[in-house]
């Protein structure tokens, strides 16, 4: 079975800012990989913990989008790559 991705990703970078809006409030800039309508990998320095409840802000476009942690896995620099599924439709990320 073909488990490729139902929407084409768009490779836009730049800087977000995820929390986790509860207290205490955990925090952190972040990177993105790349983005869909639907979701985005982001590259972190702390990892973020799968089902997580995040929200997502950008100062590109002054985005914001309620989303959740689909996976979080290691890179080889100690980074991690952060899967975020929205948790609703957000096209303004990808046509900015």
């Amino acid at each position: 079975m073909d488990r490729g991705r139902r929407e084409k990703r768009n490779l836009m970078k730049f800087v977000v800012v995820l929390s986790n809006g509860t207290k205490p409030v955990v925090s952190e800039r972040a990177t993105t990989e790349n983005v869909s309508d639907n979701g985005a990998c982001v590259r972190t320095v702390r990892p973020w913990k799968q089902d997580t409840r995040v929200l997502v802000k950008s100062s590109l476009y002054e985005l914001l989008a309620r989303a959740r942690v689909v996976y979080c896995r290691t890179l080889p620099d100690s980074t991690f790559a952060v899967g975020l599924e929205f948790l609703a439709r957000t096209d303004a990320w990808v046509t900015g």
